[in-house]
């Protein structure tokens, strides 16, 4: 289960985009040990909707978000290596997010919980490492929303890590995916009980949540796994303007099982985290900062993935090879599209072996 600790209770951090935010609570969890001269610890950075526990050692079926990537002799091998990841600021898994408590009122923030960038997000993972004493990284390794602060890691501490592995990411989104953000925010904060984001305490804006989770869903997979999965087959018992398909019924349990472990104002405030993301930000342009990266770099594409479209993936490797970089790229094809990252062991554990291991 995660641990807990307090940062920034003596000096508040300074958001990038405006305001501040003290006595952060961050939710961690490591695994594997420290070797004696700290050389081995490997940051894992979750994605959008992941949290600090990747590995779950329970008898459960909740399972981590890469339960079967990390153990002895796996892809994360934890006979190697000591593994942390910890809850992003502005999440629900014990982080401080949206749904704290606001020191100044008593009351959870709500509303009043700040916009937040990746770049606030990796200063808050900072200054966790330096809580533990962990002196330097081995690498630091992320997937989707996690790979753009992989990303980040390099430009904000160079001399900090010797290896970057980006699963599944770019260096900004696409217009296309910035428009799938935008309609599942909508669907949130038209829904009648999101009351401007101050619904705790009173029902949540469950409908517009679950309905932006189907839609991400869809974003997430591939029209090749759903026809096989579910093709055009019905429900013996069903609505027909409900859940009259299967790939429906498929649909509308996601969204139904994510009201139970997320906030409807994490997920607005993540999903524009994830908009937001600019390398340039604070830098006169984006060569500017990708020239400061240091670390060997590996980026993984999936040339499936309907989010992070293997063409722009291509695109960030141009831009960091322009910037000096030497970029390990690898570009595979899974019927799992953007969630391949997830699930294909077979296909990305010898990258991600390869990559944290130089």
């Amino acid at each position: 289960m995660a641990n807990f600790i307090t940062l920034f209770a003596d000096k508040p951090l300074n958001l990038v985009l405006g305001g501040s935010l003290s006595s952060i609570t961050v939710a961690y969890q490591t695994y594997g040990s420290l070797n004696e001269d700290k050389s081995n610890a490997i940051l894992l950075c979750h994605a959008l909707t992941g949290d600090s526990e990747p590995y779950l050692d329970i008898e459960s079926d909740n399972k981590g978000w890469w339960q079967n990537f990390i153990g002895s002799g796996l892809a994360f091998d934890t006979d190697k290596y000591f593994f942390i990841c910890s809850n992003v600021l502005g999440g629900c898994k014990g982080t401080t997010g949206p749904a704290s408590i606001n020191p100044d009122t008593n009351k959870q923030y709500g509303s009043l919980f700040p916009i937040i960038t990746i770049q606030d997000i990796v200063k808050v993972q900072k200054a966790l490492l330096d809580q533990l004493a962990i002196p330097h990284l081995k690498a630091v390794v992320g997937g989707s929303f996690g790979g753009m602060q992989a990303t980040q890691w390099g430009i904000y501490y160079p001399d900090f890590m010797d290896n970057i592995v980006n699963l599944c990411s770019t260096l900004s989104l696409s217009a296309e995916a910035i428009g799938f953000n935008h309609i599942m925010r909508q669907a949130i904060i038209h829904d009648p009980n999101f009351n401007g984001g101050d619904y705790y305490h009173k029902a949540p804006p469950e409908k517009g949540l679950k309905i932006a989770r189907m839609l991400g869903m869809l974003t997430y997979r591939t029209d090749i796994q759903l026809t096989k999965a579910f093709g055009r087959e019905t429900k013996r018992s069903s609505e027909f303007y409900g859940d009259h398909f299967q790939v429906e019924s498929y649909l509308s349990y996601q969204g139904e099982k994510f009201l139970s472990r997320f906030d409807a104002n994490s997920y607005l405030r993540l999903l524009r985290a994830l908009d937001l993301y600019d390398p340039a930000l604070g830098f006169e342009n984006r060569q500017d900062a990708l020239s400061r990266i240091k670390a060997r770099y590996t980026l993984v594409g999936v040339n499936s993935d309907q989010l992070f479209k293997v063409n722009d993936i291509r695109q960030s490797k141009q831009e960091l090879e322009m910037a000096g970089i030497p970029v390990e790229f690898y570009e595979i094809y899974s019927v799992f599209g953007h969630d391949a990252f997830l699930i294909d062991y077979e296909f990305f554990a010898p990258m991600i072996k390869q990559g944290i291991s130089k």
